[in-house]
């Protein structure tokens, strides 16, 4: 065959498999909103605290280091409850799994307004275990649903969740001077989101989403156990990147506020910017995947990472409102690129949808019980100094630890390779 004819044959065979890509796509698009919706409120319920922790303290009398645990109950029960989500999806499959989770999380917004400190603490432990199943069981439906398209349905529920996020953040104090539920309307009104996504989802295990010839894949495929997991250095990488990432990104979520505010920010000015910050996230929490998938070197998107990271805290050291704001986007740009690379690796690291699902449990269990130390230290260190200058050099430290861990994580390879 002549030269040109290899490279038009090459060419027609790239449009037929991106023009079945969009088929795919389309015929499913209600699996692909489903798994949307589920994303919308991963992050708002636990986003919406930040910017309001001050209200909180005054109202159930607590202390900085006692509010840090707002955040880091949450991160530990993520770091408990997701070994065992694998375990609870191979025996009533994915859907239900994902059902259930969305009810606990409802009953954790409920629960969380309806009284004293020990309410809060008891509500805030229900979201943390519902959580846990959607960002565990998110990842694996994306390899199960959509294998050939990882990336763009990855791109697709990362940039929600950061979207909402930013609007749990942005929204927080405005809500919150509503009406005499004060804070209380702030943190309950993602209720009405959670019960927007249960209906929905109804709807889809009604449609018995999962068909039987994917069950039948799925069965086909070998459980991967966790013990064979801890011999993986590869896997071991990825769970630390996103150990690194939670770790930054939760006390961003719940000390950010306060550093702007100590800055000559006023608070309504600070969740405006933390707004701002997850808005930008949404693009690159779009495209940022699709990138990582497609890179033939992946410890690229590593470096740029790093870069967004030293650049973007360095400058919230500088007390300027244009200087604070940039070191916002920069670094809330940062966080978006190493959460998407994580969402990425979870899928295209594993051959099989149980090694997806099995990678995802171990990487956030791990991820999150040690993401879990950084707001409670953070709240702990700042009581002692009174000062958050010590702090940005610890988020510094983390941007940088980071980065390592994700050069790592970055080698072409497959776990199942190295079990």
């Amino acid at each position: 065959m002549k030269p040109h004819s290899l490279i038009l044959n090459n060419f027609l065979e790239e449009i037929s498999i991106y023009s079945n890509l969009n088929v795919r796509i389309r015929d499913n698009w209600v699996q692909v909103l489903a798994i949307i919706l589920v994303a919308s409120i991963l992050r708002a319920a636990i986003t919406s605290v930040g910017p309001i922790v001050d209200l909180i303290k005054n109202d159930l009398l607590i202390s900085n280091t006692i509010a840090g645990l707002l955040t880091t109950i949450p991160l530990l029960l993520f770091g408990i409850v997701s070994p065992f989500v694998p375990r609870i999806v191979n025996s009533i499959g994915i859907e239900w799994t994902v059902f259930y989770g969305l009810i606990i999380i409802l009953v954790g917004i409920l629960v969380r307004t309806m009284g004293g400190i020990e309410l809060f603490l008891l509500g805030t432990a229900l979201l943390g275990i519902g959580i846990a199943v959607g960002n565990v069981t998110i990842p694996g439906l994306v390899k199960l649903k959509f294998p050939l398209q990882v990336g763009l349905v990855t791109g697709l529920y990362g940039s929600t969740m950061n979207g909402m996020a930013g609007v749990g953040g942005g929204l927080s104090v405005p809500l919150s001077t509503m009406s005499p539920l004060g804070y209380k309307l702030s943190l309950s009104i993602w209720g009405v989101l959670v019960v927007v996504a249960i209906l929905f989802w109804m709807t889809e295990l009604n449609n018995k989403m999962n068909t039987t010839n994917e069950n039948n894949d799925t069965l086909s495929e070998p459980n991967i156990k966790m013990k064979a997991l801890v011999k993986s250095r590869m896997v071991w990488s990825i769970a630390m990147l996103f150990a690194m990432q939670s770790m930054v990104f939760y006390c961003i979520v719940a000390w950010l506020p306060s550093l702007l505010v100590e800055r000559g920010l006023t608070p309504d000015q600070a969740g405006y910017y933390f707004m701002f910050s997850q808005f930008l996230q949404i693009p690159i929490a779009f495209f940022f995947p699709q990138f990582v998938a497609k890179v033939k070197e992946q410890t690229i998107p590593m470096f740029i990472i790093l870069g967004c990271f030293i650049l973007g805290f360095s400058m919230l050291f500088i007390e300027n409102k244009t200087a604070l704001l940039f070191g916002v986007l920069i670094s809330g740009a940062g966080i978006g690129a190493a959460f998407s690379a994580c969402m990425t690796f979870f899928s295209v690291k594993a051959r099989t949808y149980n090694g997806s699902i099995a990678l995802s449990g171990f990487s956030q269990s791990i991820g999150y019980i040690l993401a879990a130390i950084g707001p409670l230290f953070m709240g702990f260190v700042f009581d002692l100094t009174e000062s958050w200058n010590f702090n940005n050099f610890i988020f510094l430290i983390m941007g940088v630890l980071l980065c390592i861990f994700g050069l790592f994580a970055a080698k072409d390879q497959y776990i199942e390779d190295t079990l």
